[in-house]
């Protein structure tokens, strides 16, 4: 059976493009929180903004915070909560590709890509204790995506293909502004290609 050429589109809240009112205020009041709380953690740190502050400049209820973040870290750095979603797993699970490129498809088609890239850059330069933040979300998902990946290869394998991957994700994210999954999951591959010929 060939393999698909990537997962079936899976769009961020970042990147989707609206089909509905309803999705588009959904949308909004995402990005809405995402700024007023990268706005206001990079102003005062993490510790001197509180969820209601958020939500005043977002002119959204508390209750609905939680309905996007699950905390005023992941609000400031855009970051959502760590799952892969069933279609790309089953996209995974099916798809006869290289390993490590169909991981790369995977990954690129599960992680959120920010509209604030260079603000939230900035947070992490002068609010250096966010990147904890940024490392608890790396390997929660990293657990995440071993469980789909096992479903290809043997333990150890999964983990050495996803960790590989989590760290091209990581120098992409230094190095590169993406707009789209198809965009980042190539420039996954590349920097794997540039690790692999480091050690050949």
């Amino acid at each position: 059976m060939p393999t698909p050429a990537a997962p079936p589109v899976l769009e961020t809240p970042d990147t989707a493009a609206p089909c509905t009112l309803r999705e588009r205020k959904k949308q909004q009041t995402r990005q809405a929180l995402h700024g007023a709380a990268l706005t206001l953690v990079t102003a005062n740190g993490l510790d001197g903004v509180t969820v209601e502050q958020i939500c005043a400049d977002a002119d959204v209820s508390p209750r609905t915070f939680f309905n996007y973040f699950s905390s005023k870290a992941h609000a400031a750095l855009g970051l959502d909560s760590v799952e892969v979603p069933e279609a790309a797993a089953t996209w995974f699970s099916d798809a006869q590709g290289g390993l490590v490129d169909d991981v790369c498809s995977l990954v690129a088609s599960t992680v959120p890509l920010s509209q604030d890239r260079r603000r939230t850059k900035e947070l992490l330069v002068l609010r250096p204790e966010m990147s904890a933040m940024v490392m608890r979300w790396m390997a929660e998902s990293r657990q995440s995506l071993l469980s789909v990946v096992g479903t290809r290869a043997d333990e150890q394998t999964a983990r050495t293909a996803v960790t590989l991957v989590m760290s091209a994700l990581s120098e992409v994210a230094h190095r590169d502004t993406v707009t789209s999954n198809a965009e980042l999951a190539e420039r996954l591959r590349a920097v794997v290609r540039e690790m692999v010929a480091l050690v050949s």
